[in-house]
């Protein structure tokens, strides 16, 4: 397979082309060179150095996304560097794709490049992609950059609209038997147009359709199949369709469908955050009806699941999204799936472990879980099913937290008890079965069965495969169960009786090529080399369409395809057999397969291995470059074996997932009833089925992955022969997933990956270069004047188009007569002439370019000789005019000097001459200052002394008055004083007298306890001396009681009245006392109250009395002082009537005096600058005077000359002195004229100058 740079592989006669023009550089001026780093960088070449070698102009640019074709207008810097052209195609540079200016031609399709090979791709994109626009056209090709960005304008309902009316609705195809106008030059390039133009083919032509989109992850194919889904969706409504939203439950079941695909086969990887784990093929069925085809419902078909994220991947990337979208399900949800998975995160399962994201494409792993689980039901998976796919996801998590302990050497158990015991109750299959199929083996061999131990490594990767198995054949239940809902065999109403068009949508994996390459990548590349091989054989069918067209010969085209690839993978002694051969023997390894592979293919080049590489180390040259794979457990991995044990195990489950699928490798259900299409594809496949049932009882439960894989990438690429095939290469422009910037060496790989250099290396393979007819005239027909081509192009009677053609064939045919060549008595001309464009061979085009360089060069001779002779003249005419304002100007410099050295002397003897004038002037005002400082002193002495005389009488009359005023209140005070001090005494007598009362009290109060005390000694004494009687009569108790009760009633009377007397007499004084003291009390109360009052009348008397005074003193001084003050103030208005006289003829005497002492001051610096200019001047013209008398003196020899000449400079000399004298009595006697009247003001001015 070709892998160099060129654009084709040169024929037979195109080689003998080059050899003929190989004295001649093939290249223009705006040229690419490879770069280590940038792939291809700009240039423009400077000139043409041997044969070989031209040194071109590299600009230097600030980074690799600044680089762009512009001429090097926006560069730093610009490099010149010799490059060796004998390593390029053809022996030139590729050429640029330029305007006048030197600027890139950014075109929609570059088909329409004249210069279309890799580097015009690669900046062609690269200019549409920074400028948001993310499609591009290569014929029926179209390339998707993925922006990183949404652009709503670019996906709306107007746009769907668009595209649908102009590429379906609307035949805008022209009616002509030769050339019909293509509706896609109408629209944008954009991928509604591959979506549209299928749709068209099924509606118009009744061909099935099929878009295969591809591209590495992370470049966009998942959400490219989605818009084009949507796309279709919209177009089948048909052309009145007024609105975006869509009735039909059938369509929003198939597009709600795609989101559930991704939850259980995307993850996120290094590349991409939702990369898609397999491939896809959707088949979109639709009714066809008159005039509109109906989307009536839809197929899946999935290849090549990544089985092995399931249970490892990388510590920065995600397993499958599902199990995060589980895991963050409701507690209350999750206690219902299972008990044991209530509480427990992503570190709880192995399989999972500890990530960084939670969310994907803005949306959290919960919110996820609930549009899955609203997806689910939209398919019918709800209720007691959506639990049984929940907890059969869980046992695969489950599984991955088995650990395995050996308890000898060759035998093991199950460590984790605990989380066995968790995965019986999740499978409902008992622990001791469970046990005994991940520990032990059983093995049948003919009619007896043997039990073989596991070590704890090989039941460890059992419990592995079998979690992979079980999530693999889940994920084949899901597609059946989306298919069964949504296939119109079962699903749509009219389906009784119908052959359902089909639109197919192919999302599969891109090329890949990695650091260290495995099984999976060998398998991915395998369906990439087969799909390029329908590629190629598409492309070659659109070349031959071009050019059977453009009237062009079919036998002109030849081109490589990757045959021997594909021979090397499938064919008899290929890779997929040795393979399978290697798994099927008891003890095949990797290695011997590597062997076998490198003892059978070494002649074939595709495959190569080095000498020194590892043992498991091999390489395979495919289309899109040299791939080295890591054969390491490809046996193992290809084999995919499942043991026996295991799936009766699964098979005892009440889960019938688990149970009743790992054997279904369908991704229909049997109970659909397939069309014609399918029915040839199962009859294909029918003896592989009746293979699969012999091995039905052996301990290897399926075939080996590569053959299945092979099978159904047979089945995909008849379903793609029997429709017409679009393509769409998506490409990733840079890693770091960042807007408007294009990595160079990625997007360069990408385009050889995805077979955009093939496609260009077939399209151009005979005729690399084609022009359109007006533009070949436009560039060349300067190089041939005079040629016929002008005669044909002057003739008006022929139809314009002929004109044109003719002219063209006679212009290409004389330029490129020296590259034509004869073999066979045929000959081969350089170019063929298509109806609408002209086709250069390789080399043609850059020989006419360096042709017209030259013949441009040529011209550039003549009209830079023309330019140079007029610059010249140019020059001495503005050199002749600068000379003449030159001579003048300094005739008039020294004519100025002369003057203003003249007009300096004049100024400096005014100056001095005013100087001695100001300085009188100055002395008159200074004598006159001090004078007038003097009377000012003296003045102010007098005032101070008569103020200070004034001040101590002022103070000796008010001593004297505040005396008068305050001896009348001494005295008044005085007074009060001595009657406070009688009424104190009064106070104190009544004190006294109080005091004498209370001790009268206390006297009869005493007086009257003894009489009391003594009347009651009184009566005992009595009541004593009645006792005896008593005792006497005895016999007469009660009458000797009634004795001596009367007495004792008769005394208690006596006491009790004298002590009442004595209590009356106490309360009396006391009542007594108590009014003395409310009395005084009250007095003292009143005493205060008159004192207070008499002293406030006191004061106010006071102040009445010092007010009155002070009026009357006042008004004494006031009539006395008026009259002095009114003689004063008349005296006072006087003087300052004077003194404001003299003030301002003072001022203004003054200001005169500034004026003028400010002029003299100038003029006598001015007559200084002056005097000293002229003595330097004029010792300075004596000296030259003399050196010049000197000069002649000694060098001439005519003696007279001598004397003329000293006579003439003491003549000149005499007259100079004269000049200054007279200057000088003419200022002395202007000295006395002036002066008289300065005197005169000065004597006015000063009054002491008497």
């Amino acid at each position: 397979m070709d892998q160099t740079l060129n654009s084709g592989s040169a024929t037979e006669e195109t080689s003998s082309i080059k050899d003929v023009s190989t004295h001649e550089l093939k290249t223009a001026n705006h040229a690419y060179v490879l770069d280590p780093i940038d792939s291809w960088i700009p240039c423009q070449v400077v000139e043409r150095k041997t044969s070989t070698e031209v040194v071109v102009s590299i600009p230097q640019y600030r980074n690799q996304q600044a680089i762009k074709c512009d001429g090097g207008r926006s560069a730093l810097r610009k490099k010149n560097k010799i490059i060796d052209v004998s390593k390029y195609s053809n022996q030139a540079l590729p050429l640029q794709n330029v305007d006048e200016d030197g600027r890139l031609k950014q075109v929609e399709d570059m088909v329409d490049l004249p210069y279309l090979h890799e580097a015009a791709i690669l900046y062609n994109l690269k200019e549409r992609h920074i400028k948001s626009l993310p499609y591009t056209r290569t014929g029926d090709i179209v390339l998707a950059c993925n922006p990183y960005q949404w652009f709503h304008d670019l996906y709306s309902w107007k746009q769907h609209q668009q595209y649908a009316h102009v590429l379906v609705w609307n035949d805008t195809s022209l009616g002509s038997s030769d050339i019909a106008v293509d509706p896609r030059t109408l629209l944008r390039p954009h991928v509604y147009e591959a979506s549209c133009l299928a749709y068209k083919g099924l509606l118009r032509n009744g061909e099935d359709q099929s878009i295969l989109v591809s591209g590495e992850s992370g470049a966009g194919k998942t959400e490219t199949v989605k818009i084009l889904l949507g796309d279709l969706a919209s177009v089948q409504r048909g052309p009145t369709a007024n609105s975006e939203a869509n009735d039909n439950e059938i369509v929003q079941r198939v597009l709600d469908s795609n989101p559930l695909l991704e939850a259980f086969g995307n993850a996120q990887t290094l590349r991409n955050d939702n990369s898609s784990r397999f491939g896809k093929f959707l088949q979109l069925q639709f009714d066809r009806q008159p005039g509109q085809c109906v989307l009536a419902g839809s197929k899946c078909e999935v290849y090549l699941l990544e089985k092995s994220r399931v249970t490892l991947h990388h510590p920065e990337e995600r397993t499958y999204h599902v199990f995060y979208q589980l895991l963050a399900a409701p507690e209350d949800v999750k206690r219902e799936i299972w008990e044991g998975f209530q509480d427990s995160d992503a570190e709880s399962f192995d399989y999972i472990g500890w990530s960084e994201t939670d969310k994907i494409e803005g949306k959290t792993d919960a919110e996820r879980f609930q549009m899955t689980v609203d997806a689910l039901k939209l398919v019918g998976i709800e209720g007691d099913t959506l639990r049984t796919l929940w907890r059969t996801i869980c046992t695969v998590l489950q599984l991955g937290n088995l650990e395995f302990e050996p308890t000898s050497d060759d035998e093991c158990r199950v460590a984790s008890i605990e989380e066995l015991d968790d995965l019986s109750s999740l499978m409902g299959v008992p622990t001791s079965d469970l046990s005994r199929a991940f520990t032990i083996r059983n093995i049948k061999a003919k009619s007896e069965n043997f039990q073989v131990f596991m070590t704890a490594e090989k039941a460890q990767e059992s419990a592995d495969a079998f979690a992979k198995e079980i999530y693999a054949k889940t994920f084949l239940w899901l597609v059946r169960s989306i298919n069964n809902a949504t296939c119109a065999e079962k699903n749509y109403k009219h389906s009784e009786g119908r052959d359902f068009g089909i639109v197919g949508l192919l999302d599969i994996f891109g090329f890949e090529s990695f650091e260290v390459n495995r099984f999976e990548q060998l398998c991915i590349n395998y369906a990439n080399e087969k799909l390029q091989q329908k590629f190629t054989q598409d492309i070659f069918s659109s070349v031959q369409e071009e050019y059977e067209a453009e009237g062009i010969e079919l036998e002109e085209i030849t081109y490589d395809d990757n045959t021997d690839v594909l021979d090397l993978v499938e064919g008899k002694m290929g890779l997929l057999a040795f393979l399978n051969e290697e798994c099927m023997r008891p003890k095949g390894s990797d290695k011997t397969f590597v062997y076998k592979a490198q003892a059978s293919n070494m002649s074939n080049p595709c495959f190569f291995r080095d000498k020194h590489a590892p043992d498991c180390e091999f390489g395979i040259r495919h289309y899109a470059g040299e791939v080295v794979y890591d054969a390491a457990n490809f046996v193992v991995k290809n084999s995919d074996t499942l043991p026996s044990d295991l799936l009766q195990c699964a098979a005892l489950s009440p889960n019938y997932i688990i149970a009743n699928e790992l054997n279904n490798d369908s991704m229909t259900s049997m109970g659909n009833r397939p069309d014609s299409k399918m029915k040839r594809r199962k009859q294909r496949t029918s003896l592989l089925s009746s293979k699969q049932m012999t091995r039905k009882n052996s301990n290897i439960a399926a075939e080996t992955v590569w053959t299945k894989f092979r099978s159904q990438l047979g089945r995909l690429m008849d379903s793609l022969s029997s429709t017409q095939t679009r393509y769409i290469r998506c490409i990733k422009p840079n890693a770091e997933k960042r807007p408007f910037v294009m990595e160079h060496e990625t997007t360069i790989n990408q385009l050889r990956y995805a077979g955009v250099v093939a496609a260009v290396t077939i399209s151009r393979s005979a005729f690399p270069n084609r022009l359109e007819h007006l533009v070949v005239l436009e560039k060349f027909k300067s190089l041939f004047p005079k040629g016929n081509h002008i005669k044909v192009l002057n003739d008006q009677h022929q139809d314009p188009e002929e004109r044109i053609f003719s002219a063209v064939e006679i212009l290409l045919t004389i330029a490129l007569e020296k590259m034509e060549i004869k073999r066979n008595d045929t000959t081969f001309r350089a170019f063929v002439m298509g109806k609408s464009r002209a086709y250069f061979r390789a080399g043609a085009l850059e020989f006419l370019e360096g042709e017209r360089l030259r013949y441009l060069g040529d011209f550039a001779i003549v009209l830079q000789t023309k330019a140079r002779s007029f610059v010249a003249r140019s020059k001495y005419r503005k050199f002749k005019q600068a000379t003449v304002s030159l001579q003048s100007n300094h005739r008039r410099r020294m004519d100025q000097r002369d003057y203003h050295m003249a007009r300096k002397c004049l100024i400096k003897i005014q100056c001095w001459y005013r100087i001695l004038c100001a300085a009188r002037t100055i002395v008159h005002l200074r004598r006159k200052k001090s004078a007038t400082i003097i009377q000012s002193n003296w003045r102010c002495y007098i005032d101070n002394r008569q103020f200070s005389i004034m001040k101590r009488c002022s103070v000796v009359i008010q001593t004297v008055l505040r005396g008068a005023i305050q001896r009348p209140k001494y005295r008044e005070s005085l007074l009060n004083k001595r009657e406070e001090a009688k009424l104190e005494n009064r106070l104190v007598a009544l004190q006294r007298k109080l005091e004498e009362a209370e001790v009268k009290r206390v006297e009869a109060e005493k007086r009257a306890e003894g009489k009391a005390a003594a009347a009651v000694e009184q009566y005992k004494e009595e009541q004593e001396s009645k006792t005896p009687l008593s005792s006497a009569v005895v016999e007469d108790g009660s009458n000797t009681e009634k004795v001596t009760e009367q007495p004792l009633a008769h005394g208690a009377p006596v006491a009790m009245a004298n002590s009442g007397s004595i209590d009356e007499e106490s309360v009396e004084q006391q009542k007594l006392m108590d009014e003395s003291g409310r009395m005084l009390e009250y007095l003292r109360k009143e005493v205060f109250k008159l004192r207070s009052h008499n002293q406030q009348l006191r004061t106010d008397f006071d102040l009445l009395k010092d007010n009155n005074q002070r009026l009357m003193d006042a008004n004494a001084s006031a009539g006395a002082s008026f009259a002095a003050l009114n003689q004063h103030a008349k005296q006072l208005s006087k003087e300052n009537a004077q003194l404001v006289s003299e003030v301002s003829s003072t001022k203004a005497q003054m200001q005169k005096i500034h004026m003028l002492q400010t002029e003299l001051k100038e003029e006598l610096r001015m007559k200084q600058l002056s005097y000293v200019s002229e003595v330097q001047s004029r010792f300075q013209y004596q000296k030259a005077l003399q050196k010049v008398a000197d000069l002649i003196e000694a060098s001439c020899r005519d003696y007279r000359l001598v004397q003329q000449v000293l006579e003439i400079t003491d003549e000149v000399e005499m007259e100079h002195m004269t000049a200054g004298g007279n200057v000088t009595s003419h200022e002395n006697g202007n000295e006395h004229g002036p002066g008289e009247p300065r005197s005169s003001i000065f004597s006015y001015l000063n009054p002491f100058s008497s």
